[in-house]
């Protein structure tokens, strides 16, 4: 489970100026509003909107079946402990929530930097993952919202590159269904596995700007528990 084991058992918008260029995995692309998130990926879709969340998946072509690694589905309890969300209009604990997720490897290879080793002992296999969560959390004044989140990967290794496109976003909605703060991240990330030059970023174009030390890298982009690359990185205003 990609995003959040790591933390607790240790875990295309089209973009503008500097990050128009960065790709990431372009096998996985996402469309957004405020109202709105659809990612297609390779054998999936999602569709993510404020009154409730869609995952279609097809097992037959879900990641690189060619690879010829098994689905893997799971879903875990959201401890109540988990490092709270913060967002422009308050701080969210959790309540209660399952994180469901499937994945799929396509190899078992280390992650070129700037992925941390820490994160290549934790995580061996390059994957495609989709994970989505329904919660009930908490701000600091008692009142409880509702937070629907989709939390999705896809990463690429060939002998001459890697590449991954990770994105998370949610909507904090209240109990008249009005969105009271959104998370839209969006990471990518391009690496010449001969060179080993790298370029990786993070478009926000939400209200929930969050950064914690992991793996010892202080900086490190997430959402609440959640986090969009294992690497501090530029983020640039979606």
């Amino acid at each position: 489970m990609k995003r959040f084991v790591v933390l607790v058992a240790a875990l295309t918008l089209l973009p503008s100026g500097a990050a128009a260029a960065q790709e990431g995995a372009t096998d996985l692309g996402v469309k957004e509003s405020p109202s709105h998130v659809k990612a297609t990926g390779p054998g999936f879709t999602v569709k993510l909107r404020p009154h409730g969340l869609k995952v279609a998946i097809d097992d037959e072509r879900f990641g690189i079946p060619e690879a010829g690694f098994p689905i893997e589905r799971a879903s875990q309890a959201l401890p109540t402990t988990v490092r709270p969300f913060i967002c422009e209009n308050g701080t969210y604990r959790v309540v209660s929530g399952t994180f469901e997720t499937v994945e799929r490897a396509s190899a078992t290879a280390l992650r070129p930097p700037p992925y941390p080793a820490a994160f290549g002992n934790a995580f061996p296999d390059i994957f495609t993952f989709v994970g989505t969560l329904d919660a009930v959390v908490q701000n600091e004044s008692g009142e409880q919202f509702r937070l629907l989140m989709s939390d999705l990967a896809h990463e690429v290794i060939t002998p001459t590159s890697f590449s991954a496109t990770a994105p998370i976003h949610a909507y904090i909605v209240d109990a008249g269904g009005n969105v009271v703060d959104r998370a839209s991240l969006v990471g990518r990330v391009n690496v010449d596995r001969t060179t080993g030059a790298a370029s990786h970023s993070i478009v926000d174009a939400g209200t929930c700007h969050q950064t914690a030390t992991l793996l010892g890298q202080p900086g490190v982009t997430v959402f609440g528990p959640f986090f969009v690359l294992p690497f501090p990185t530029t983020v640039v205003p979606g």
